[in-house]
């Protein structure tokens, strides 16, 4: 793939899953960074946590409550990015690994496909 469509993939990824995460989850962002690498898409997200979320997660329990919220919230929503992220790049989605730093409220979604999107 050229790297003009490798671009708009990229872009159409950030805006579907921003706007997705949004309605399902609550959850906004300004700052959505998306890239595809081979056969995997990493996308970034900055500043997810609102000011009640950022409040909690300043005691060891309030993190321990945040992850275990946000990692089942994940889980529940994980069909959905699958189909999503085909009907962007036609691949079929392999694994997807979700991680949330609750320190800087950083998100972060690798989703490693069957085939490699930088060579097809």
């Amino acid at each position: 793939m050229n790297i003009k469509a490798i671009k708009i993939i990229e872009s159409m990824v950030s805006e579907s899953i921003s706007k997705f995460l949004n309605e399902q989850m609550g959850e906004y962002t300004e700052d959505v960074h998306t890239q595809v690498i081979g056969d995997a898409i990493i996308v970034r997200f900055k500043n997810v946590l609102f000011p009640a979320e950022r409040q909690l997660v300043r005691t060891q329990e309030g993190i321990v409550l945040m992850k275990e919220l946000k990692v089942k919230l994940m889980e529940g929503i994980l069909p959905h990015l699958k189909v999503m992220i085909k009907t962007l790049t036609n691949a079929e989605v392999v694994e997807i690994y979700s991680d949330i730093s609750l320190t800087n409220g950083a998100r972060i979604e690798v989703f490693t496909l069957n085939k490699d999107l930088e060579k097809t």
